[in-house]
């Protein structure tokens, strides 16, 4: 590799970079936002209902695995 084709990939390296850094952090706040929803009503409620909020954090860690689609 050339000086020249070093420097073009650590020009677009640090292009990139930043832009995939600011959208893992919105789908992260998103994340964080949602969790913080389920576990108020989870401390919230009790019996059946909170069967049903326990299900719905559950399926919100599972999103987080690319391929399980809920």
């Amino acid at each position: 590799m050339t000086y020249t084709e070093v420097l073009i990939l650590c020009v677009l390296a640090a292009m990139v970079l930043p832009i995939i850094l600011v959208m893992t952090g919105i789908y992260l706040s998103g994340f964080i936002q949602e969790l913080r929803y389920l576990n108020t009503e989870i401390a919230r409620t009790g019996g059946e209902q909170c069967r049903l909020w326990l299900r719905r954090r559950r399926r919100l860690w599972l999103s987080l695995i690319p391929f399980v689609r809920y």
